[in-house]
């Protein structure tokens, strides 16, 4: 029992001696000789201060870190970093990288921005592609329209058998959308028309004013225009659009008369119009226009002194009868007939026809009706001179 209490008193004092050691410092296991060199404290120094610098030099350092902590970490901070530095310097790291963040998702805006814009470019450029091929194709087929309507008038002018008014009435039809018709001045008046049918050449302006006034002129024309759109709400209500295009087409007449300053004298007129009934047919329209036409052209041979002696001939001092135009109304359609009043044996023949149904045709139909009253004004208006003043004039309640 003696011996193994000693042996306990041994290990607890060699226990004890160690963790003296670990928590004081170091001690000196043996006697220090004099010759060795040690650190001794100046004697002016208190005590206490010498304790303090013990403290201080023996007391780990809770912001050094271990030689594996730091070789591991590679961050490059020494030892004697602040904790203010090491905040810092984690601060700027992080804000470095919220930085190439927002400067990695500049660079996508930027090159989603640049990728949108170049497909802009290409889609405005492919569109501007297909305006430019849809006008050079619209170009094409104009100039191949015109060139077919040149032949058509090259082809009535080699007949030889048309008169030379009836040839002229026909050119002016054919070309009606291909040259120029009306004064430059009517531009506030029709700002939708082609530039190309405007002039401020006299000679080269076709539908005129004279008598009347340019407003007058110009809202005459505006009517025969609109009737297309007015024919088509007349069918779509289910009535006749026959006494319309009559009605517009024969007021458009006296307009001319009125313009061509002849409307109060006595004269043989040279335009006729004719109706179709409902349920009409084909012959009995033909029959009454045929009769009408054929009733002005005796009249036109008796006033200019024309005599049947067996032989048909022509009082060289009186002037050529002319030549007669004809329209005929037939629910949406305008029928262009002609008849030269100096033949006594001529024929009604059968010109070209409109129909105010076609949207598209509004425009041109409406020309088509203002030229061929146009030729027959100009005709009056050129022996208007040698026609007598009407006593009795009727009156027109239209205009």
């Amino acid at each position: 029992m003696d011996h193994l209490s000693r042996l306990k008193n041994t290990v607890t004092d060699y226990f004890s001696l160690a963790k003296r050691r670990r928590t004081i410092g170091a001690s000196t296991a043996t006697p220090i000789k004099e010759t060795e060199h040690t650190f001794l404290t100046p004697t002016s120094e208190s005590k206490t201060l010498g304790t303090f610098r013990d403290k201080i030099y023996t007391v780990p350092n809770p912001r050094k870190r271990g030689r594996a902590e730091f070789e591991g970490d590679g961050s490059g901070l020494s030892p004697d970093d602040s904790v203010s530095q090491l905040t810092c310097s984690e601060d700027e790291a992080e804000g470095s990288g919220d930085a190439l963040a927002k400067l990695e998702e500049a660079i996508e805006k930027d090159i989603e921005e640049a990728e949108m814009e170049e497909e802009e470019q290409e889609e405005e450029e492919e569109n501007e592609d297909a305006v430019t091929q849809a006008k050079v194709q619209e170009y094409l087929e104009r100039q191949a329209e015109l060139e077919m309507r040149k032949e058509e008038i090259e082809t009535a002018r080699a007949a030889g058998d048309w008169h030379t008014d009836e040839l002229y009435l026909f050119e002016r039809l054919t070309m009606r959308s291909y040259e120029e018709l009306i004064p430059v001045g009517w531009k506030i008046d029709f700002p939708t028309l082609p530039e190309l049918l405007f002039t401020d050449d006299p000679v080269r302006t076709f539908i005129s004013y004279n008598c009347s006034s340019s407003g007058r002129g110009a809202k005459a024309l505006q009517e025969l225009l609109k009737l297309g759109a007015r024919v088509r709400e007349k069918v779509a209500a289910g009535r006749a659009p026959e006494p319309l295009v009559e009605r517009e087409v024969k007021r458009y007449i006296q307009y001319t008369e009125k313009d061509g300053g002849y409307s109060k004298k006595r004269f043989i007129p040279v335009i006729s119009v004719v109706r179709a009934r409902p349920g009409a047919a084909i012959d009995t329209i033909t029959q009454a226009i045929t009769s009408e036409m054929t009733f002005l052209a005796e009249k036109h041979r008796e006033s200019l002194g024309f005599q049947i002696n067996g032989d048909s001939e022509l009082d060289a001092n009186k002037r050529i009868p002319p030549l007669l135009y004809g329209m005929i109304v037939a629910r949406t359609n305008v029928i262009f007939v002609t008849l030269d009043s100096a033949n006594p044996n001529a024929t009604v023949r059968h010109m070209t026809h409109f129909d105010f149904a076609i949207k598209k045709m509004d425009v041109w139909n409406g020309f088509a009706i203002s030229i061929m009253a146009i030729c027959a004004r100009n005709y009056t208006m050129a022996i208007k001179d040698e026609l007598e003043v009407d006593d009795d004039p009727e009156s027109d309640p239209d205009l």
